[in-house]
C-alpha cells in the first residue's frame, strides 16, 4: 500500500474496494465507473415543471493511509456543499446528481485527489464537447454532503449553491458567488467571501474575517482575538461577540452589535449610509468616540470642535492601561451607544 489513501465505494451499505490511486490522479465519476450507484427518476420535488429528470445517489469513503487527513479542498460550482465534522479518521462523501436525461447525468463527474501530505481535493465538473448536445448549467446539479475528521481544515468554493460547515476544529476558507454561507460550532480561523449570498456565523471560536459584497451578515456567539467584517450593500447583525479587536464596516446598511468589551480591547463600527447601534458589556473602563448625523452615547458626553462626540465610562480604581477603546461612525446615519450592566 502506498502512502496515498485507499478509496472505498459504499453503495446501499456494501463496501467495494477500488484500486489504490497514484497521487494526484483524479477518480473521475468514481460511483458510476464501478457500477454501484443508485440511479432512478428524480422525486417530484426535484423535478422542474414540464420536464422529466433523472437522479443518482452514491456514497464514497476515503480512508487515510499513514498520514492523517489534515485539509479538505472542495470546488463545486454545480450545487450545494455541506461539511460536518465527526470523531472518525476517514472522509465520507454522499453525492446526489440530478440531470434532465441519462446522457447528461453520465457527463457529471466528481474528481477525488488524495495526496500524501494529508490533503484531499474534491472537484465537480460537467463534461461537454462537440459530440454532446449542450445542457444548460441550471439543468444539472451535484450536491455533496461530507463527513470529515474534526481537525481537518476546510477550503471550499461554490457558485450559487449553499455552503455549510459545522462541528469542525481547524477553521476554514469559504467562498461563494450567490450562494449562502452557514458556519456553526467551528473552532479556528474562519475566512468567508460572498458576492450576494447571506453569510451566517454561529458559535465560531477563533479569529473571523467575513467579507460580502451585496448581502447581509449575521454573527452570533463569536469568540477570538479578532473579528473583521465588511459589507458593501447590506446589514450586519452581531450578538454575543467577545473578540478583543472588532472592526465592522458597511457602505450602505445598518450595523447592530451586542458585544462584550475586553480589557484593552479595540472596537470600531462604521457605516457610511446607515445607522450604528452598539450595546456593550464591560469589565473595565471604556472610552467612546462617535460621529454621525445624530449621536446618543447614553451617558454624559462632550462634543469636540472636530465633530466627534466623546464619553468616558470609569471603572473606579482600574488602571488606565486596561481601558477599552470604542470608535463609532455613521457619516449619513445615527449613532446610538449603551452600556449593558452585567448581572451580579
Amino acid at each position: 500500500m502506498t502512502a496515498v489513501a485507499r478509496v472505498l465505494l459504499v453503495v446501499l451499505g456494501t463496501a467495494v474496494p477500488a484500486a489504490a490511486q497514484p497521487a494526484r490522479t483524479p477518480l473521475r465519476g468514481a460511483g458510476p465507473a464501478i457500477g454501484g450507484a443508485d440511479r432512478a427518476p428524480a422525486r417530484a420535488g426535484d423535478r422542474a415543471p414540464g420536464r422529466a429528470i433523472v437522479q443518482e445517489r452514491s456514497r464514497l469513503t476515503i480512508e487515510p493511509a499513514g498520514q492523517a487527513i489534515t485539509r479538505l479542498s472542495i470546488e463545486n460550482p454545480l450545487g450545494d456543499v455541506r461539511v460536518e465534522g465527526y470523531d472518525g479518521t476517514a472522509i465520507q462523501i454522499e453525492t446526489h446528481k440530478v440531470a434532465p436525461d441519462e446522457d447528461a447525468l453520465d457527463r457529471l463527474h466528481i474528481s477525488l485527489i488524495p495526496n500524501p501530505d494529508g490533503t484531499v481535493a474534491i472537484k465537480t465538473t460537467a463534461d461537454g464537447g462537440r459530440e454532446h448536445q449542450p445542457v444548460a448549467r441550471a439543468a444539472v446539479r451535484i450536491d455533496l454532503v461530507i463527513r470529515a475528521p474534526r481537525d481537518a481544515r476546510v477550503e471550499a468554493l461554490v457558485g450559487s449553491g449553499t455552503l455549510e460547515v459545522a462541528n469542525m476544529d481547524a477553521g476554514g476558507d469559504l467562498d461563494t458567488g450567490s450562494g449562502p454561507i452557514s458556519v456553526r460550532n467551528v473552532q479556528g480561523e474562519v475566512l468567508t467571501h460572498s458576492v450576494s449570498g447571506l453569510t451566517r456565523l454561529v458559535q465560531v471560536f477563533g479569529s473571523v474575517d467575513a467579507q460580502t459584497l451585496s448581502s447581509d451578515l449575521d454573527l452570533d456567539t463569536i469568540g477570538g482575538d479578532r473579528l473583521i467584517a465588511s459589507v458593501h450593500h447590506g446589514r450586519i447583525d452581531g450578538r454575543r461577540v467577545r473578540a478583543r479587536d472588532v472592526e465592522l464596516t458597511t457602505t450602505d446598511g445598518r450595523i447592530m452589535l451586542e458585544a462584550e468589551a475586553a480589557l484593552r480591547g479595540h472596537l470600531v463600527v462604521s457605516s457610511f449610509r446607515g445607522d450604528v447601534d452598539v450595546q456593550l458589556r464591560r469589565h473595565g473602563a471604556v472610552t467612546v468616540r462617535a460621529r454621525g448625523t445624530k449621536v446618543d452615547l447614553g451617558t454624559q458626553s462632550r462634543a469636540q470642535s472636530n465633530g466627534w462626540v466623546e464619553a468616558a465610562i470609569s471603572a473606579g480604581d482600574r488602571a488606565l492601561i486596561e481601558t477599552a477603546l470604542v470608535e463609532l461612525r455613521a457619516m449619513r446615519g445615527n449613532v446610538r451607544f449603551a452600556i449593558i450592566e452585567s448581572r451580579p
